[in-house]
């Protein structure tokens, strides 16, 4: 398993005001444990998967409506 670098702060972005993260673009790193703005698929720390969707029904829900 890979683990975080450190290279992944620097896409870092503090949270959104009157937005969720989600629907502002932000990714999540889990092994990192920080939202990131980058638009790759993969984390460019730790090489693993980015989620772009939230994983809780009323949040999903709510991005749907987003969309």
């Amino acid at each position: 398993m890979m683990s975080c670098k450190g290279v992944c702060h620097r896409y870092k972005n503090q949270k959104p005001v009157g937005v969720k993260r989600y629907q502002n673009g932000r990714k999540r790193c889990n092994p990192c444990g920080i939202f990131i703005k980058w638009d790759g698929l993969y984390c460019p720390c730790c090489n693993i998967q980015l989620r772009e969707h939230s994983r809780r029904r009323k949040y999903k829900e709510k991005f749907q409506e987003f969309r």
